[in-house]
């Protein structure tokens, strides 16, 4: 349990404060979960940080501070609808008006809301670390094991098309799957949090149809790992789900844009 809590002032102050026993507090939903895996002795709270809370639009592209809260996401007039409903997958008022963008990238957790689709679109996050400004593809983030970058802020691009699904058996329930898919000229990019499992990204070929009979196929003999029956379903179940549920998404986007994938 954490003894000590910093408020930094901006960006540098906090990453100048992080130490191996120290950890950032962004909106506090994942430090104060029950069950939650974060340990510290320090916790830096960013929630007095200038310039990480602000959404500004550059053409095609939205920058978003990585202290922006799901509400702030959802209330935006810039913010991409695909975004946006990411962000409502949180069903709680309450809890979108406390959690962070920045803090659930950060948390990299399995049942994430808005991994899959950042992911989808390949966001790309400014990060800071030590004095060091870098800007870092999410897909190669997540993957990563640093916790000693502090993120500012994430770019999204405005026109693409994205579909996306979660399944849960209440709005409150943590997610089995949520699966977001993105259409760009090379391919249909989906990625996927998977409870207990982790965050996956696939490309499927743009050229030819992708038929139900495929998808299944594919998820069903694709190599996932630490993928394994539990509470919230069998392996099976889960590869099925996953099948199905690209299938599902691609014929949306077939739908709205009328190319075949």
């Amino acid at each position: 349990m954490a003894k000590t809590l910093l408020m930094a002032k901006n960006a540098a102050e906090a990453i100048d404060a992080k130490i191996a026993s120290a950890a950032f507090l962004a909106g506090g939903t994942e430090v104060n979960r029950l069950g939650s895996t974060v340990e510290a002795e320090t916790l830096i709270s960013l929630k007095k940080c200038e310039g990480l809370n602000s959404i500004k639009k550059d053409g095609d592209k939205v920058h978003i501070g990585s202290m922006c809260t799901f509400q702030d996401i959802v209330e935006s007039e810039d913010v991409p609808a695909y975004l946006k409903e990411a962000a409502l997958f949180m069903a709680s008022r309450t809890k979108r008006n406390m959690a962070t963008i920045g803090g659930n990238i950060a948390a990299r957790r399995s049942d994430s809301y808005l991994l899959p689709v950042l992911c989808a679109v390949d966001a790309e996050l400014s990060l800071l670390t030590g004095d060091l400004e870098e800007s870092k593809n999410i897909n190669l983030y997540i993957n990563e094991e640093n916790d000693d970058s502090l993120i500012t802020g994430i770019t999204v691009p405005e026109s693409v098309q994205v579909a996306s699904k979660r399944y849960a058996n209440t709005a409150q329930s943590h997610a089995v799957i949520t699966m977001s898919a993105a259409s760009t000229a090379e391919c249909v990019k989906l990625a996927v949090a998977v409870k207990n499992t982790g965050i996956l990204s696939f490309n499927l070929s743009s050229s030819g149809r992708l038929t139900e009979e495929a998808a299944v196929a594919f998820f069903k003999n694709y190599e996932i790992k630490d993928i394994e029956d539990d509470m919230f379903g069998s392996v099976d179940y889960k590869r099925y789900l996953l099948g199905i549920t690209a299938y599902d998404l691609c014929k949306q986007l077939i739908a709205e844009s009328g190319k075949e994938v």
